[in-house]
C-alpha cells in the first residue's frame, strides 16, 4: 500500500508500462484527479488503492485500474 501523502499535485501518472496518462491536478482524502492536457480535456478521480507505486515524482496505476469521471461529470441521460 502506498502512503496517500506521497503524491502531490503535478505528479506525473502513468499506467503498469509506463505510458503518461496525465498529471495529479489535486488531491483529495480517498483520492486523487487526474487531469489530462491543457486544457483538461477530461478529469478523472483515481482511488488511492489504484496506485501500484509511486517512483520519484511519477505515479503508476495498478494493473487493471482504470481512472473513473467524478460523478457530477458524467454527461446527462437523454
Amino acid at each position: 500500500m502506498i502512503d496517500p501523502r506521497d503524491i502531490h499535485e503535478g505528479m506525473t501518472v502513468r499506467d503498469q508500462e509506463g505510458r503518461k496518462l496525465g498529471t495529479v491536478a489535486n488531491v483529495g482524502d480517498t483520492h486523487f484527479e487526474l487531469g489530462q492536457g491543457w486544457p483538461a480535456r477530461r478529469d478523472y478521480m483515481v482511488r488511492f488503492h489504484g496506485v501500484a507505486r509511486i517512483q520519484g515524482r511519477d505515479v503508476y496505476l495498478a494493473l487493471g485500474k482504470t481512472p473513473v469521471p467524478p460523478e457530477d461529470d458524467t454527461p446527462p441521460n437523454g
